[in-house]
């Protein structure tokens, strides 16, 4: 007869099996996105056949959903660290740094890596709302980062505000960590935390009163479609649906043609969100370019920046694509729309670094701070006026100022 199994032994295996599964999962959720997430995909990185997996996770939404849930506790434990300090500022830094410190881990091999928050809403089934509940939870903690009697002005909004922006500026850490050695983490967290707690204003420089400029085509009033309608509609179902969810169907029943008419002006999706991704940088270039006609780097930064902050909460003259739509787009173009970003970023770092020298900046790490400004811009979309009537009229005070003059500041 043979002896029975250890149950802590087998216990064990479980855990740890279990823990691989997680870990493949959360790689092949960074790669495909939601709707390009599948059993079949995480067994085939993991060289096992998918059946097996199905011991552990019935169906694909449950591995999902315990990934997003994994993430989800390990933020909270750095929240956790976070809130042993009691001042706004203390804790700020305190999380940011145990953020890139729990990266500087993942980089070395000791801990599994975090899934992106950015298509955790497409999550469906039983485990949409606890899992919804969850990831809210975790933004009112972060937004308590700001309630004290001490800010009064730090309002429901304004707390709501910062948790997106410190939630999507750590996300966006993905396309650009990887630049640094991850000795340098820990600098990198201070760089970053200093510019969310002080902003860019130099000495002695006042919040510009500059109109904000007019971004883009206006969108014809009229039934015609048009390619730019096109453009618009394909834009605005990717930031929803992500890439893979945003189907020909889709963009076509959003526009109430039929697809013949979708190929009459489109080659196919994947031209159409290349399309896309281009009107996005064509609109960003817009931006910094009309704005260099200002006489320092602070006013060329603040028109740049509050204008595409403006464009994209409006959604007046159609949208930018976040940057998570790159999640789930075929790997050679999501390398060449990284490299792409890359050299915007590198394109504001030396408007920063001009305006560094001639006094009206403050010294920051100008490539860092260029990187947050366009994660600044392009999450903007969160003040959507159709969810949020009247916020428009709010962005500059609730989101914008805090960007530019400090989280913090009144």
């Amino acid at each position: 007869m043979a002896p029975a199994a250890n149950p802590s032994k087998v216990r064990a295996r479980y855990a740890a099996k279990r823990d691989a599964i997680m870990a493949a999962a959360t790689e092949v959720f960074k790669d495909r996105g939601v709707s390009g997430f599948t059993l079949a995909a995480v067994a085939k990185m993991m060289d096992l056949h998918p059946v097996s997996l199905t011991y552990y996770f019935k169906r694909k939404e449950d591995l999902a959903a315990a990934v997003l849930h994994d993430t989800i506790r390990r933020w909270d434990a750095m929240l956790d660290k976070a809130f042993q300090e009691t001042e706004p500022a203390a804790r700020l830094r305190r999380f940011v740094a145990a953020y890139f410190e729990v990266r500087r881990l993942i980089q070395l091999g000791e801990q599994p890596p975090l899934a992106p928050f950015s298509e955790i809403h497409l999550i469906e089934g039983d485990q949409h709302q606890p899992l919804m509940e969850a990831f809210r939870e975790l933004y009112v903690r972060i937004g308590h980062f700001g309630k004290t009697d001490a800010l009064p002005w730090m309002t429901r909004p304004r707390r709501a505000a910062l948790a997106r922006l410190i939630v999507d500026q750590l996300g966006w850490a993905d396309a650009w960590l990887a630049l640094y050695e991850p000795g340098d983490y820990a600098r990198v967290a201070n760089r970053i935390a200093d510019t969310l707690l002080k902003g860019l204003a130099g000495e002695g420089q006042a919040w510009p009163d500059l109109p904000l400029l007019a971004l883009g085509s206006p969108v014809a009033q009229n039934d015609e479609v048009t390619r730019e309608r096109f453009l618009i509609a394909a834009t605005d179902l990717i930031n929803r649906e992500g890439y893979r969810g945003a189907s020909v169907d889709k963009i076509s029943a959003r526009l109430k043609v039929t697809k013949g008419s979708f190929y009459h002006h489109n080659t196919d999706k994947d031209e159409l969100a290349a399309a896309c991704f281009q009107r996005t940088f064509d609109l960003i270039d817009e931006a910094r370019n009309r704005a260099c006609e200002q006489p320092d780097g602070w006013r060329r930064i603040w028109l740049a920046v509050c204008s595409l902050i403006h464009h994209q909460a409006s959604g007046e003259s159609g949208r930018m694509l976040r940057h998570h739509a790159m999640a789930a787009v075929p790997r050679p173009m999501r390398r060449r729309l990284r490299l792409r970003f890359q050299q915007i970023a590198h394109a504001f770092a030396g408007q920063i670094s001009d305006g560094v020298a001639d006094g009206s900046i403050r010294p920051v790490d100008a490539l860092l701070t260029a990187q947050m400004l366009m994660v600044a811009f392009n999450s903007a979309n969160s003040m959507d006026p159709v969810r949020h009537p009247g916020s428009t009229l709010r962005v500059m005070e609730d989101y914008a100022r805090p960007v530019l003059m400090g989280v913090f500041s009144e």
